[in-house]
């Protein structure tokens, strides 16, 4: 009887032991983050978590390494002058992926710092009106090398666990977006030029104010209803479409929703 008893004791805490070991396999096997198509249109690649996220949890495992390019025009340039990377003859393949160097914590590195953050920092998107991550400074730890005597201080990068946290609660499958900053924006040519910025929702939000007011002729969302409407759904859309299809195109035009439906 008391054998008996002793197994099934064993069996139990065998089976509970068993049980456990599978949940943390399952745990550190699950899909943090994922790469696919953006939800942005023509954009690539975006970043997705594969599993809710807590408001200020973190976002994957560990945080990144961040690598500083010091100086870089002047160690490019020739001695007769110096050449940019903007707008000299030489191409910087990382240039996209460039953050400002306060924004990591490495502003006194060099007279001019760029930096580079692999994995996660390099991945996401950026979108103004939907932003729900935020990225911290790295850390620094030069693992007991000199920076100044060591020969091996140079093969490692002393800046390491930049990590991202999610602003707000975040559920399972959707695109993460970071703060590229206005910069990144302003500074390109082409179709980068139309993407709107954060004002630039802004100012099509007054927009939009100032819009059902003339539809209602009040200031409360409350009467942005069908039967208070003072011109009719078809006049709505002819006017929404000169809108939208005004020939002088901006950033802020391009904040505004695509149909008049979604205006009001």
């Amino acid at each position: 009887m008391l054998i008996s008893q002793r197994l099934l004791e064993v069996a139990t805490a065998t089976i509970a032991l068993s049980s456990a070991v599978t949940s943390a396999a399952d745990e550190s096997n699950t899909c943090l983050l994922y790469l696919a198509e953006s939800t942005i249109p023509n954009a690539g690649l975006g970043m997705f978590t594969g599993v809710p996220v807590k408001e200020d949890h973190l976002l994957g495992r560990v945080g990144d390494a961040a690598f500083a390019t010091v100086d870089q025009d002047w160690h490019i340039s020739p001695a007769t002058g110096t050449l940019s990377k903007h707008s000299g003859d030489y191409h910087w393949p990382l240039t996209n992926y460039d953050w400002n160097a306060p924004d990591i914590g490495m502003d006194n590195e060099a007279e001019d710092v760029s930096v580079t953050v692999t994995g996660f920092g390099a991945a996401p998107n950026c979108h103004f009106s939907l932003l729900n991550v935020d990225e911290h400074a790295a850390i620094y730890d030069a693992a007991g090398l000199d920076r100044y005597t060591s020969p091996g201080a140079g093969a490692i990068t002393p800046w390491w666990n930049r990590t991202s946290t999610a602003l707000r609660d975040i559920a399972a499958g959707s695109e993460l977006y970071v703060d590229y900053g206005p910069s990144w924006f302003t500074s390109r040519e082409g179709h980068f030029q139309l993407v709107p910025l954060a004002s630039s929702y802004e100012k099509a939000l007054e927009f939009l104010k100032a819009y059902g007011k003339m539809l209602v002729g009040t200031d409360s969302p409350d009467d942005l209803v069908e039967d208070k409407m003072m011109i009719g759904d078809e006049v709505q859309k002819d006017l929404w479409d000169m809108i939208k299809n005004h020939p002088y195109v901006s950033r802020e035009r391009q904040a505004l929703p695509e149909t008049h439906k979604d205006g009001i």
